[in-house]
């Protein structure tokens, strides 16, 4: 059984507000391109048993794109999430907010940055970086299935939540050739899960379970 670790800080639903998207310097509405793909072999890391996925969704945003950074690993991951939580035996899980206040203490980031919204969260895939996003992990969600020669998750909530996940955002395609539009997601559950690594999951779906579903959607900026 894969293993999550999201939680939500009761600072998550004032983060907007306090730390809106619209406040970083490349944020723009301004979008003509209508899909945006991010480089992502900077790491792919496999969270394994351990409930370390908010670590490892912002360790893969900070060994890939659009600033890439070296020497990010598991353990990397590890030392984010166990500072961010205080939980050394990494099992309770931790949220992005406190992750980002660590980040900033450590000095890698200037900022964060909330979304509120499905449209700031486009524009932000599309015009200036991927976004680690925290949600419910349905059971539908842990098996890919094939379509367009891609593979897809299925968010379906009758399934039952199996856990609080993180995972990066690192790609979108609003006008496919064939198809509804798609977010594509990195995991951190390692090459053999889903394609490579990754999935593909219709906009509107991912868009309704972070912003109606009690999720989050954070971006960082880096040094």
């Amino acid at each position: 059984m894969p293993s999550y670790g999201r939680i939500a800080h009761p600072d998550t639903p004032i983060a907007a507000t306090l730390h809106p998207v619209t406040a970083h310097p490349d944020y723009s509405t301004d979008v003509t391109r209508t899909n945006k793909f991010y480089w992502e072999n900077g790491a792919w890391l496999d969270q394994g048993n351990f409930g370390t996925c908010v670590g490892n969704a912002l360790a893969h945003r900070r060994a890939d794109a659009p600033k890439p950074v070296t020497g990010i690993d598991e353990a990397w991951a590890q030392n984010l999430y166990v500072q961010a939580s205080g939980d050394t035996s990494m099992q309770q899980g931790t949220s992005a907010i406190l992750a980002c206040r660590v980040l900033q203490d450590w000095g890698d980031i200037s900022a964060y940055y909330w979304m509120s919204d499905a449209d700031e969260l486009r524009n932000t895939v599309l015009n200036v970086g991927s976004v680690c996003i925290g949600v419910y992990w349905y059971y539908s969600m842990e098996y890919p299935y094939a379509y367009n020669n891609n593979m897809y998750i299925n968010i379906n909530e009758a399934s039952g939540i199996a856990g609080g996940h993180e995972v990066l955002v690192n790609g979108v395609n609003l006008a496919p050739a064939v198809g509804k539009p798609y977010y594509r997601i990195k995991n951190s559950w390692g090459r053999g899960w889903g394609h490579n690594g990754t999935v593909r999951v219709f906009t509107e779906d991912l868009e309704n379970l972070i912003f109606n579903s009690d999720g989050d959607a954070v971006l960082i900026m880096e040094n």
